[in-house]
C-alpha cells in the first residue's frame, strides 16, 4: 500500500517537474540579452501561478479541430451599424489628435479609429486576466508552448524596463495589452510615447500612435489602396484573393500591399477585411479619402 501511494507521489511529481520551467535558464537569457536582474526574473516566475480557466481553454483549443468563420459571418460581428457609428463618433471627438498621428506616421486615421474598434471597443471591453499567470499557463499548456514561453519573457522584460508591477497588470486571455492590444514583444518594438508621459497602452495618445507605428513599420504606403471587391472572380494573378461565403458563394478581392500590412496586425484575412470595411464607412462619413 505504502509502495503504491509513493508511486504515485513520484508519478505526478514527474509530471508536475515536466511541466516546469527552467527558471535558471530563463532568467540568464534575459539578464544576458537585456539586462534584466536574474533575481528580478526568478522572483517573477517562482511566483506566476496556472490559471485552471486558462489551462482549460488551453487543452480545449489544442484538441479541437482549427475552423475559420466564413468572412461575411465575420463581417456581421464588426461591420455594422452600431460600430460605424460609434466609430464616426470617435473620429469626430478626437479628430484634433487623430490628424497629429497621421502627420507623423501618414497612416489613414481611419484605418486606427476601425482597429481600437474591434480590438477593444475603444477601451470599452475591460481586460481581467492577470497577464503573468495567464501566458504562465499557455506556456506550459498551449500547443503554441514556444510562442508564449517568447512572449512571458518579453513580459519579464516589459515590467522590468518600465518598472511596472508584474503581479498586477491585465490583458486578455493571451496577455494581449491595453486599448491597441499588443502583445508583450510588441509593446517596445513599435510602442510610442506620443504624449511624452511615459509610455501607456492604456493611454489613448499612445494606442492610437502605437498602432500607427505598427502598420507604418510593417510597410504601409501612405494613400495606398487596401483592397477592391471585383464584380465576378474571373480575374487572376497573385493579388486576386477568392472567398466564399457562409452560402459557399464565391467573392473575389483584388488586394494591395496595405491589405497585407491589416492582416498583420491580427494574422488573419477575415480581421483585414473587417479593418478595411469598417475603416471605409467610417472614412466616407466623415468626408477623408
Amino acid at each position: 500500500m505504502v509502495k503504491g501511494l509513493l508511486a504515485l507521489f513520484y508519478f505526478f511529481l514527474f509530471l508536475s517537474l515536466a511541466h516546469a520551467l527552467d527558471l535558471n535558464s530563463i532568467a540568464l537569457e534575459l539578464k544576458s540579452k537585456y539586462s534584466v536582474p536574474e533575481k528580478y526574473t526568478i522572483y517573477v516566475l517562482s511566483h506566476a501561478k496556472v490559471v485552471p480557466s486558462v489551462k482549460e481553454f488551453a487543452l480545449r483549443v489544442a484538441h479541437a479541430p482549427e475552423t475559420v468563420m466564413p468572412f461575411d459571418k465575420f463581417m456581421q460581428l464588426f461591420v455594422n451599424g452600431r460600430r460605424i457609428s460609434e466609430g464616426i463618433e470617435f473620429f469626430r471627438e478626437h479628430k484634433k489628435l487623430l490628424f497629429e498621428v497621421d502627420k507623423r506616421f501618414g497612416v489613414n486615421p481611419c484605418v486606427i479609429v476601425a482597429i481600437l474598434s474591434i480590438e477593444t471597443e475603444f477601451g470599452r471591453v475591460k481586460l481581467k486576466n492577470n497577464c503573468l499567470n495567464s501566458l504562465y499557463s499557455l506556456a506550459l499548456y498551449s500547443r503554441r508552448k514556444g510562442y508564449f514561453l517568447s512572449e512571458l519573457k518579453s513580459y519579464i522584460v516589459y515590467t522590468y524596463r518600465h518598472k511596472i508591477d508584474p503581479f498586477k497588470v491585465k490583458g486578455s486571455i493571451t496577455c494581449a495589452l491595453g486599448i491597441a492590444q499588443f502583445m508583450p514583444s510588441n509593446v517596445d518594438r513599435y510602442g510610442i510615447d506620443f504624449n511624452g508621459d511615459g509610455l501607456s497602452l492604456d493611454e489613448l495618445p499612445d494606442a492610437l500612435a502605437s498602432v500607427a507605428n505598427y502598420l507604418k513599420k510593417h510597410g504601409w504606403i501612405t494613400g495606398g489602396k487596401v483592397l477592391e471587391r471585383l464584380k465576378n472572380c474571373k480575374e487572376k494573378g497573385a493579388n486576386i484573393l477568392k472567398l466564399y461565403d457562409s452560402k459557399s458563394r464565391s467573392v473575389c478581392f483584388r488586394v494591395y500591399k496595405n491589405f497585407w500590412v491589416l492582416k498583420s496586425y491580427n494574422g488573419t484575412i477575415n480581421y483585414a477585411l473587417a479593418a478595411s470595411a469598417l475603416a471605409s464607412k467610417i472614412c466616407k462619413s466623415v468626408k477623408i479619402k
